[in-house]
């Protein structure tokens, strides 16, 4: 289920189709150009990336988690898109957090952003707020105080996306509310495919998969 949720049978054909076409406007890019404003690092002509903590090669076409953990094409489609959409010069952020919907032209997408983040982890952690701060510290996550949420923390996806979440425990009639906030220019940095598959698979594959 966990894996499914970012890189389905049906979606898979979809990944492979967009990461072959981004490979071939990333062999035209000039790296030298974009790591700095990108916040990676050259290691010997490879690009490194920060991945939720994860350590991500990319090299001659190729992706390569440094632990040998599997890099899904869904991962992959994310972090070529980051180069792609890289601008060419930086932009500053007001740092004003917005959630997925607010973001022009997210519609489309909300309900599926929703069913696969929020909707699982209220339903996954309601009642369990120990154990999710727990979590959420050992997929280094960093704890801040945020007025009006039991649990708030901020996770970085990619060196120019972090991502906001924020947590509220069931009281009374009242359900659990999970929240992914986003800084205003996020979309800047990524498509708003990728910002719902970071999200989705922070849910998926770290949220769950660690969650027993």
């Amino acid at each position: 289920m966990i894996d499914s949720m970012i890189d389905s049978k049906s979606d898979s054909k979809i990944y492979s189709k967009k990461l072959a076409a981004n490979f071939k406007e990333l062999a035209h890019i000039d790296m030298n150009d974009k790591v700095q404003l990108l916040g990676l690092q050259q290691r010997d002509g490879d690009v490194l990336f920060d991945f939720f903590n994860r350590r991500i090669m990319y090299s001659s076409s190729k992706f390569e988690d440094i632990n040998n953990l599997d890099v899904t094409d869904a991962i992959k489609t994310v972090l070529s898109n980051y180069i792609l959409h890289c601008p060419d010069t930086m932009t500053e952020s007001s740092n004003r957090l917005v959630s997925f919907r607010e973001f022009n032209g997210a519609g489309p997408l909300f309900s599926h952003f929703a069913a696969n983040t929020s909707k699982i982890i209220e339903t996954t952690y309601s009642g369990h707020l120990g154990k999710l701060t727990l979590l959420c510290k050992k997929l280094g996550g960093t704890l801040i105080q945020t007025a009006g949420y039991d649990l708030s923390f901020r996770f970085r996806a990619l060196h120019r996306v972090p991502v906001i979440f924020h947590f509220n425990d069931a009281e009374d009639a009242l359900p659990a509310t999970a929240v992914f906030l986003f800084h205003e220019n996020a979309d800047t940095w990524l498509d708003l495919q990728s910002l719902t598959l970071i999200s989705t698979y922070l849910t998926g594959c770290r949220f769950l998969r660690f969650s027993t």
